[in-house]
């Protein structure tokens, strides 16, 4: 039996949306780029997805790791109303190469939402069917949006220690933003 799991949940988020121009709510920033930094020392990788002020995020890796990840997504005064909608012993991750991939695609979820009967994102609502489908859309969602900073790849933690142990984790967050920044003119001049 393989130790590699997929844990696949739904939260709400307690934060207000902030009219962005259509770019990365700042607060799902933060998570991605806390999830980044700290997923793969834990072995760690996955997809998120935020909308209609909803999370859905596909987790995978040893149960331990996800278990104690878990415990703490549940304490996170970000969300609430976590729920489980399906945990399963998977063979291999199926996001290996994204510590924590976002998927900013309101448009391809849009027609699966329509396809499933569905007009809101609405996770707690999905039948078997519609998660099934909407994780496949976080497979197979490449990094297609280029311009999306925060769809980086994941990078080995001992890559990211040495960068840390070197300082030169100390400016990862100002460029972050300002490429999020950057992104959102970019997407707003489109």
């Amino acid at each position: 039996m393989s130790d590699i799991h997929q844990l696949v949940y739904a939260s709400r988020a307690t934060f207000q949306p902030t009219d962005n121009g259509g770019g990365v709510e700042p607060e799902v920033a933060r998570i991605l780029m806390q999830s980044r930094r700290n997923n793969p020392r834990r072995q760690l990788v996955g997809a998120l997805y935020y909308g209609d002020g909803c999370f859905f995020q596909c987790l995978e890796g040893p149960r331990d790791a996800l278990d104690e990840l878990f415990g703490r997504l549940q304490e996170d005064s970000r969300h609430r109303d976590v729920m489980v909608l399906r945990r399963q012993s998977i063979d291999a991750p199926s996001f290996a190469d994204w510590s924590m991939k976002y998927v900013p695609a309101a448009g391809d979820v849009q027609t699966l939402l329509a396809i499933h009967g569905k007009d809101r994102f609405d996770p707690y609502a999905f039948d078997d069917a519609l998660l099934e489908a909407m994780v496949g859309l976080l497979q197979r969602r490449s990094d297609a949006d280029s311009l999306n900073p925060v769809s980086v790849p994941a990078r080995s933690a001992s890559a990211a220690a040495r960068t840390t142990a070197s300082g030169g984790g100390r400016w990862l967050l100002p460029a972050m933003l300002a490429i999020v920044a950057v992104a959102a003119a970019l997407w707003w001049l489109r």
